[in-house]
């Protein structure tokens, strides 16, 4: 087959209306990364864990508290208090009737109290650790959705270059065989085409109509997808490029394995939560250790405002939690939630092996298919060219022409299919060995620049 020829089949096909805004694969990526829902939602994500590690962290330093209250009793051991503290007390209140009975007595209390950690029980290094580890496996998920994202515009905009080039395809066997039929048609008139095979070439003809309608109809619905993933009109969408062969020389299923291992973010993600149910396991186990906080006081206290002496209290407190009723359960539930993460961390390295294994077979029947695709074309685009000048001649029927027609179009949609499983099957490698990133959009896209 000529590159011309090849060319013709493969050519992007335009829209009818409007002229449309034509888009580049790394351009329809970039418009569908920036207003993807599920990728925003995925920094947020980043957002929430990463002021969660800045609490952990801001917990370390001195906290202040005010604390207020009022308060009025005639209890003889809070009158006598309060008056002291009140520095109000006089002679008189040694009165033993008035200590006995010394009517009610106010009292306004107004604290400020700053407390600094000295010992947690590990509690504030655990809660760092969490945070960071948290902040690092949003990250982690942020760039699986990127991933994923990437490849569902590449998939849908490989849907959208392949039911472009079917179109384009059928609407030339549709013109032709229309120019046959009617050629058909005169010579009919004239008593030199059998009838019966007149009618059969017209129902060949509406059944390559039909096909022509179904595939605009899958080339729209190829269209709406693609401009949803990038927020557009479908109207205004024109993507660029063209469906070509490309070299298929993948690393060993291997090394792709391996790579996959250590690059797929959702295993990375794994490992991060495998390491946080491991650090909440030893928080838990040490939360009978005691917390020690040194703290300093100043309180105030006064019946009427009109005078507030102040008190100052300074020192060091440790509580130390005792029979703990929950503390066998909560080891249980933190020993339990990181042999499950342990689990699934295996299960998706499996999980990897396994898609990396079937994507990279996919793949290799994809390459080994599309040199048989395109002799079947050269076949059949031969056996339509002999056709033509037999008919001509009244040596071939013109079912025998329609027929060939027919096979040349089933040929060039089987060649399409060829090239758009090369296509995305070298996306879904590259999805699943973790390395989709844009510099790997960029590059597919150079495979659609130009047919070889």
């Amino acid at each position: 087959m000529t590159h011309a020829a090849m060319a013709l089949i493969l050519g992007a096909v335009s829209f009818a209306g409007a002229p449309a805004a034509a888009y580049t694969l790394s351009a329809a990526v970039d418009a569908a990364l920036l207003r993807s829902p599920g990728l925003e939602g995925a920094g947020f994500r980043v957002q929430e864990a990463d002021a969660a590690w800045r609490e952990a962290r801001m917990r370390r330093l001195p906290s202040l508290a005010v604390d207020s209250s009022f308060t009025r009793s005639d209890n003889p051991v809070y009158a006598f208090g309060s008056l002291l503290n009140q520095r109000s007390f006089t002679q008189d209140d040694f009165a033993v009737d008035k200590l006995n009975h010394p009517g009610l007595t106010s009292n306004f209390r107004n604290a400020f109290e700053v407390g600094v950690p000295l010992f947690t029980g590990f509690q504030l290094q655990s809660a760092e650790r969490l945070g960071r580890l948290g902040r690092d496996a949003a990250s982690s998920g942020q760039e699986a959705a990127a991933a994923q994202e990437r490849y569902a515009v590449v998939e849908s905009f490989l849907q959208v270059l392949l039911q472009q080039g079917v179109a384009r395809s059928l609407k030339e066997r549709v013109e032709a065989s229309s120019a046959e039929i009617e050629n058909a048609r005169k010579l009919k008139a004239k008593g030199l085409v059998l009838g019966s095979d007149y009618y059969a070439a017209l129902a060949s003809l509406g059944a390559l109509r039909a096909w022509r309608v179904r595939s605009e109809a899958g080339l729209a619905a190829a269209k709406s997808k693609l401009a949803a993933l990038m927020g557009v009109p479908a109207s205004s969408l024109d993507a660029q490029g063209t469906l070509s062969e490309r070299d298929c020389a993948p690393d060993s299923e291997p090394e792709l394995v391996d790579r996959a291992l250590r690059q797929r973010p959702e295993l990375r993600r794994a490992a991060l939560q495998e390491q946080m149910a491991g650090v909440a396991r030893r928080r838990e186990g040490l939360s009978l250790l005691p917390q020690v906080e040194a703290f300093g006081a100043m309180e105030t206290d006064t019946r009427d405002f009109q005078g507030n002496p102040w008190n100052e209290m300074f020192g060091v407190r440790a509580r130390l939690p005792l029979g703990d009723p929950a503390y066998a359960s909560r080891r249980s539930r933190a020993q339990a939630s990181w042999e499950a993460s342990r689990a699934e961390k295996r299960g998706a390295e499996e999980g990897v092996r396994i898609e990396v294994a079937q994507v990279y077979q996919g793949y290799r029947g994809a390459c080994a298919s599309v040199p048989i695709a395109k002799d079947t074309v050269d076949k059949a685009r031969q056996s339509l060219e002999l056709f033509r000048p037999l008919y001509r001649e009244g040596r071939q029927s013109i079912m025998e022409v329609l027929r060939a027609e027919e096979g040349m179009a089933r040929a060039e949609a089987a060649y399409l299919d060829s090239l758009y499983g090369l296509h995305a099957g070298r996306a879904r490698l590259l999805l699943a060995a973790g390395g989709l990133d844009a510099a790997a959009v960029g590059e597919l896209e150079k495979g659609l620049q130009a047919a070889r």
